[in-house]
């Protein structure tokens, strides 16, 4: 017995009073078999989207064309979705729709098995495909023939190595060898939802083991030139202690190159925020600093976050003596970040100073603190640019 939420539980109500057939389905029917709060709720049904914009107040139809409307009760939106067929696939990715009054129809035509379960509080759990046994097995498979779910939807490539990531499930053999069959299709999916599902893979806890099947399906040298340098560079790290914030970035940051960093996550369509990041990461890793002034540097330069980019550096460079010199540096005040420089720019355009020299004066101060930050204070740094005008016109 699946205790269902009080919201989906009225909309099935409702609809089977007025004797239309409702079952809970897909991705929140599978969370809660594994133990995990849904976050997202489906329910396929036989009746049509105009029935269920009549029988409920609040609605949105947020796919009418494709049999789905949103309903909302109690500010909880549930998708509730007409039973379908899908037919004659368009460029390996849009179906044709045919709506249907056979749930097992509705279930034959989704991706993985662990999708393809239905529930009724009546009825129980309807299981055609054997997607229980899966679940129990740790197991992500294609309904019916993988050829033919890849061939329909390439996406679902990705989605298959999403789905065992974050699950941490093992890949069916069959359904594997349709992912490194089918893989180049991927080339004719929208880089914006290549970039959803590659986010969600890198961003899971079991992010590493994702990269891994991405590299031993050659699904990752598809939507990534050059895939295996990164590869080559994670594979011995421990990827997924980094912070889930700091995946991405420090994922493409791995590249080493940071023009070519940009260009790829501009290619994909990541964000600045995240393509910002990840060259700062990048540039990190390829400066040649000892340790302790790498640290100092960092929390120096980063305002935001700057023990996050720290811990993410020492799991990339595989040098766990980073955090420990951080913490360390940080209780002995020896840690000291550039707003908090004693001296302004303003102050040295009332020395006189302006242009270029000033620029560089200020340069020359930030390294200083930076070096020196028991020194951050007005007196010494004004003896020390005081010395380095005297040691100028020397």
């Amino acid at each position: 017995m699946i205790k269902l939420k009080d919201e989906p539980m009225q909309v099935i109500k409702r609809l089977n009073q007025h004797n239309f057939k409702a079952y809970l389905v897909g991705g929140c029917l599978r969370d809660y078999l594994l133990g995990i709060t849904p976050q997202d709720f489906d329910i396929a049904t036989d009746a049509k989207p105009e029935d269920v914009m009549r029988l409920f107040e609040k609605t949105i139809p947020t796919g009418i064309k494709h049999g789905t409307v949103t309903v909302i009760i109690n500010n909880v939106k549930i998708e509730v979705t007409t039973f379908r067929i899908e037919k004659e696939y368009q460029n390996h990715r849009w179906p044709t729709v045919e709506f249907t009054n056979s749930l097992y129809e509705d279930l034959k035509r989704r991706d993985f098995t662990i999708n393809a379960l239905a529930y009724h509080p009546d009825e129980g759990l309807i299981d055609y495909f054997n997607g229980l046994d899966d679940l129990k097995n740790k197991i992500v498979r294609c309904v019916g023939n993988p050829h033919e779910r890849f061939f329909e939807d390439a996406l679902r490539i990705l989605r298959c190595i999403r789905f065992a990531t974050q699950l941490n499930f093992s890949v069916d053999k069959k359904t594997f060898e349709g992912v490194v069959l089918l893989k180049d299709l991927l080339k004719k999916i929208s880089k914006e939802r290549i970039n959803a599902e590659l986010s969600k893979i890198l961003s899971s806890k079991n992010s590493l083991y994702g990269i891994k099947l991405l590299y031993e399906s050659g699904v990752g040298e598809t939507v990534i030139p050059e895939y295996i340098k990164i590869y080559s560079f994670l594979h011995s790290t421990e990827f997924d202690l980094i912070p889930s914030e700091f995946k991405i970035p420090a994922f493409f940051a791995c590249f080493r190159d940071s023009k070519k960093v940009e260009d790829i996550m501009r290619d994909l369509r990541f964000d600045k925020k995240n393509i910002t990041l990840a060259t700062k990461l990048c540039n990190y890793l390829n400066f040649e600093y000892a340790t302790e002034y790498l640290v100092k540097k960092v929390y120096f330069e980063e305002e935001k976050m700057p023990e996050g980019i720290i811990s993410t550096l020492s799991i990339l460079k595989k040098d766990k003596a980073m955090m420990e010199l951080f913490s360390t540096l940080k209780a002995q005040n020896k840690l000291v970040s550039k707003k908090d420089v004693k001296i302004k720019g303003d102050d040295l355009l009332k020395l006189g100073l302006k242009g270029k020299e000033l620029g560089n004066v200020l340069q020359i101060i930030y390294e200083y603190i930076l070096r020196n930050p028991e020194k951050n204070n007005r007196d010494e740094i004004l003896k020390h640019v005081n010395s380095y005008f005297k040691q100028s016109k020397n």
